[in-house]
């Protein structure tokens, strides 16, 4: 359970807005944590799908840009007399045989040097949050087009997000992620090399077919006020329909601002599922094998092994997210002896149901 900050007590309750304000998170992450022990996810009606191939290998947790051959971020003009860093118009990340590759959609540029830019790549909590709720609607609903809502306002309340207005504020970031989401390209691609023979098969697939987002009326701060609708490609919808698993969405929300906590969470319960069906009683798995696994990137070689002061890096903010996430599932059973995980089985967060079968 998070401590209160200092200078919340007594005294501290009637202070700066600063101090006010953190004593207010605390009660309200409190009762959150409250309603989530009360009841199971299915109780609460809160159970959410996540897709299996997003869990093989994850979205990256922070902002991905452009790098030149030094390895610096590349900065062109951004045509208002100042710069602006390039966003990274691809991403890959590789766990083992399996290599999930994303390519960003593309927007207008700055400037007739720059006519079209990368849009970004889908990074941290909130685009793992997005996909877990288009994915689950879709099924809900079994349909590949969701209805967004009438106002960005509206699709934030749904999500339980509270809205802010604002060049930082939510409402820019959750557009512009969902804007990732609809214009990106997705490679799935398996190499196995055995003695004599390399196999190498793979599929690209758009997670959109079409989309369409609220419009920008009156100033660059002030809410989209038209409606927003996204439809999943023919690829992407039978992926999902075939290949999810379930968790409790109360959760993801809660770690929406931890990815490595949400990453976490979601493959602890996808690889606790797996252990249930094989009867496996714990399975071991190191620190360079997770790493490869979840959307995090600490300081590795150039064969991708995590160097002394990446691996030490890793392993506490994994140890960390783990006390997160057991606070929430006080049946989760784990150790962390040096240098790895030991998960004992315990069967996943929320069981899995197979689809009824429809009647004859």
């Amino acid at each position: 359970m998070p401590h209160p900050p200092a200078g919340t007590g007594a005294s501290g309750a009637h202070g700066s807005p600063a101090h006010r304000a953190a004593r207010t998170r605390k009660i309200n992450l409190d009762r959150q944590l409250s309603r989530i022990l009360e009841k199971g996810a299915r109780e609460a009606g809160a159970v959410a799908l996540s897709p299996t191939l997003f869990v093989q290998a994850m979205l990256p947790h922070q902002e991905v840009f452009e790098r030149d051959a030094d390895g610096r971020p590349v900065e062109i003009p951004d045509g208002i007399g100042g710069t602006m860093r390039l966003l990274a118009r691809e991403y890959s990340a590789t766990n083992g045989e399996f290599t999930l590759s994303v390519r960003a959609g593309m927007e207008k540029g700055p400037g007739h040097l720059h006519p079209r830019v990368s849009r970004g790549i889908p990074y941290g909590g909130l685009a793992r949050l997005l996909l877990a709720f288009i994915v689950t609607e879709a099924r809900t609903k079994d349909s590949p087009t969701i209805d967004l809502g009438g106002t960005i306002s509206a699709f934030c309340a749904r999500m339980d997000i509270t809205p802010s207005g604002g060049d930082n504020g939510r409402l820019r970031y959750v557009l512009d992620q969902l804007q990732r989401l609809a214009t990106c390209v997705v490679t799935f691609e398996w190499e196995t090399i055995t003695p004599g023979r390399r196999d190498l098969k793979g599929e690209h697939l758009l997670v959109v077919d079409d989309y369409h987002f609220w419009s920008r009326a009156g100033t660059r701060t002030s809410e989209p006020i038209d409606g927003g609708s996204i439809t999943l490609s023919a690829r992407f919808w039978s992926e999902i329909v075939s290949s999810c698993f379930p968790l409790d969405f109360r959760k993801a929300q809660l770690f929406r601002g931890r990815p490595a906590a949400y990453d976490l969470y979601l493959w602890l319960t996808y690889r606790l599922a797996g252990m249930q069906r094989t009867g496996r009683p714990r399975i071991v798995v190191s620190y360079d094998d997770l790493h490869a696994q979840l959307g995090s990137h600490y300081q590795s070689d150039e064969h991708g092994v995590l160097t002394a002061r990446g691996k030490k890096d890793f392993a506490y903010q994994v140890r960390k997210a783990l006390r997160a996430i057991r606070g929430v599932w006080p049946e989760l059973f784990y150790e962390t002896p040096r240098g790895r995980i030991v998960l004992h089985s315990t069967g996943p967060d929320v069981e899995y149901r197979p689809p009824k079968k429809p009647k004859a």
